[in-house]
């Protein structure tokens, strides 16, 4: 893949009459926005990352900040602190096979209050260089510590270069109860971001010659902490004028004019919490502006440091699939923003288990990864976190920032030893989910427990699918198979791609009210199946289960995904939950296939399964949730014949060679009893 892709300020009420002032009329602090474009530099992918990565070392914070903070590392633990840096442990990792070497670089203290710490982490990229490392540097986005800030900067306090709520209070970092210390800047100052490009960005590039930037806490806060700055106001008014003509502005609003359009605001009667359908139009386009602001800095920042060195990785801690709303909760739209991310964090608890009947895992990160042809990192700390993120992923990603331990390394070993099972593949999937960004960010709930259910059922049912994002409807093609589920806001764009889609011979599978609003969530007279039925002449009741025939394709309606009793958590800490009428479901996408899906696998639910194609091989990974019982009796089929077909495993010692039969078009394969992880690698005749 190359190019695609000192004091506290006053918070009263003479500072809040000046900020409202400042607002209504628009002036006062600098704004630049972030204009959208199509950006080759930032899509770039340095080729040196297709090879995967296995990163580790250093504590990613610097001294300053574990000392201000005063958590986890105390002043005894300072010399372990330092011999993360040193050349004995670097060449430590080095000799394990860590590719990319991990390390502190900067926290939002300011330059010169971090500059010793800066220095000291170029040092120790120079020792990582000479081993043959790359150099991973940590960046904080999201935190300016004002207490030495504002010395070094004073316009950042006097132009307001943080974010501020409705009554004029600094937004802060949601940690702990006890860092209040640390703002959130203002992602629409002008200032601001010139000083985080020329001041870190390039020392980062240019001092340290990082490899790999990583920006962490790349968000912002839940919506009732939206950002009043003068500046994100009128780059907020400026953002609807040059989206919309002043026609389409009186067809969304009402009215033309957004000379007084502000953020949502709240109260106790009217919590941004409680709402789950978000039809207001402004919330809407707040939402996409938050959305928007943070995928055009990273394409700004990313082109900055690729001016400086183009082989440069990009890396945000955005956070992966955490089952509820990203794009309405934190400004995350995964399918825009990650055209211009390499590598992305995700950190959420979902560790690879199996409870209560459910498959927990981080399979949706990697296929968000899979999707956006972006790496995942995330933690791992059992053989089946490391199966599942190896047979998904492709790579090895974080190994964390310490000593490797027994299991690290042995996974580490596993993939260096097997890296053409990983390199140069892609996934063999004929089904794909959509997630349309209208029905994903304008529903707090119902879509996102819709969706979750669906990929849960087809992952638990082994049916291999893709995630499908709207920036990538053109591949829409690739696939025999898509599952809109309750996927309720479409435009008319979608429409089209999907009809002809089955009208030229793909199945669909709907669910709950897919299509039944526009993407403004504009009520549409006729939903799209009831449309899809007309259109054909298809009988039957509206609103109940129903299968036609569609052109060439075939169209299957289920009118709900039962949901399980017990509360609904979505989020951080989402229950996963698998349908009641799972079995439905799978049904429904194998009878609209239009041929038998390339690959079927009998085995319990708790076995996982990952199906890639290379030049010359197919490779089927084989995983494990269940940590107290071996994957057995599991069988598969796959179209094709071989000329052998062998096994690899991180449990066992030897390959061995796995005998198959043949019979019309497909082979049929008894897979030998593993613990963890199996690889199956059939090579084509």
């Amino acid at each position: 893949m190359n190019i695609e892709k000192g004091n506290i300020p006053v918070c009263g009420s003479v500072l809040t009459t000046i900020w409202l002032a400042t607002i209504l009329f628009c002036g006062g602090a600098g704004v630049l926005l972030a204009q959208e474009k199509d950006s080759e530099l930032a899509r770039y992918t340095p080729a040196w990352i297709e090879e995967g990565f296995a990163d580790g070392g250093a504590n990613h914070e610097p001294w300053i900040f574990q000392v201000r903070r005063n958590s986890e590392f105390n002043q005894w633990q300072r010399e372990y602190y330092d011999y993360q840096t040193s050349e004995e442990y670097i060449r430590k990792m080095a000799e394990a096979g860590v590719t990319v070497y991990h390390l502190y670089l900067y926290k939002g203290f300011g330059f010169e209050a971090e500059k010793e710490h800066m220095e000291q982490a170029a040092r120790a990229a120079a020792i990582a260089h000479r081993y043959g490392m790359k150099v991973d540097t940590y960046v904080q986005w999201n935190t300016m510590i004002y207490e030495t800030f504002f010395s070094e900067v004073p316009e950042a306090k006097t132009d307001l270069w943080y974010q501020i709520d409705a009554t004029g209070k600094p937004v802060m970092i949601t940690y702990g109860f006890q860092q209040s210390f640390r703002y959130r800047p203002c992602f629409n100052h002008d200032g601001y971001m010139n000083y985080f490009k020329e001041k870190i960005i390039r020392y980062a590039v240019e001092e340290v010659r990082t490899d790999f930037l990583h920006f962490d806490n790349f968000d912002y806060n839940e919506p009732a902490e939206a950002d009043f700055n003068p500046a994100a106001v009128k780059a907020f008014r400026q953002y609807l004028l040059e989206k919309y003509t002043p026609e389409q502005r009186i067809e969304r609003f009402g009215f033309a004019d957004m000379s007084y359009m502000l953020p949502p605001m709240w109260n106790n009667s009217n919590r941004a919490g409680d709402i789950v359908a978000i039809k207001d139009p402004v919330m809407q386009e707040w939402t996409d502006f938050r959305c928007h602001t943070l995928t055009t800095r990273l394409i700004e920042c990313a082109e900055f440091a690729r001016q400086l060195n183009m082989e440069v990785v990009i890396e945000i801690n955005c956070g992966g699939i955490e089952g509820g709303n990203r794009a309405w909760g934190y400004g995350i739209d995964h399918g825009d923003l990650l055209q211009y991310a390499n590598v992305i964090w995700a950190e959420d608890l979902n560790y690879a288990n199996w409870q209560d009947g459910v498959a927990v895992g981080k399979f949706r990160n990697y296929k968000l990864g899979r999707a956006t042809d972006t790496y995942i990192m995330s933690y791992n700390r059992t053989p089946y976190d490391f199966a599942e993120n190896l047979a998904l992923n492709r790579t090895i990603g974080s190994l964390g920032w310490n000593d490797l331990d027994s299991v690290q390394l042995h996974y580490l070993q596993f993939w260096h030893c097997h890296k053409d099972l990983y390199v140069n593949k892609e996934g063999a999937e004929k089904v794909a989910v959509l997630r349309s960004y209208a029905s994903m960010a304008y529903n707090t709930r119902d879509t996102h427990v819709s969706v979750n259910m669906a990929e849960q059922a087809l992952q638990q049912r082994q049916i291999p699918f893709a995630l499908l994002y709207d920036q990538y409807l053109a591949n829409l093609g690739r696939y025999s198979v898509l599952v809109l589920a309750d996927q309720e806001c479409l435009s008319e764009r979608h429409v089209r791609a999907i009809k002809e889609f089955v009208r030229s011979g793909g199945g669909l599978v709907v669910t709950d009210n897919t299509g039944r609003y526009d993407d403004w969530r504009r009520l549409r007279k006729t939903d799209l199946i009831s449309e899809m039925r007309k259109e054909v002449g298809a009988t039957g009741l509206s609103g109940e289960a129903v299968g036609f025939t569609y052109s060439k394709g075939r169209v299957s309606y289920i009118p709900e995904l039962i949901r399980p009793e017990g509360e609904i958590k979505l989020g951080y800490r989402t229950r996963w939950m698998m349908p009641l009428n799972s079995r439905e479901l799978a049904a429904a996408v194998y009878w609209v296939a239009p041929e038998r899906l390339p690959l079927t696998v009998t085995a319990p639910e708790w076995v996982g399964v990952s199906h890639d194609k290379g030049r010359r091989e197919e490779i089927i990974h084989l995983f494990n949730y269940n940590h107290g019982k071996k994957a057995t009796g599991v069988s598969i089929t796959v179209k094709g014949e071989f000329r052998n077909i062998r096994a690899v495993s991180p449990d066992i010692d030897e390959e061995i060679e796995i005998k198959s039969s043949y019979t019309g078009g497909y082979t049929e394969i008894k897979v030998p009893d593993f613990r963890v992880y199996l690889i199956l690698i059939l090579n084509r005749k």
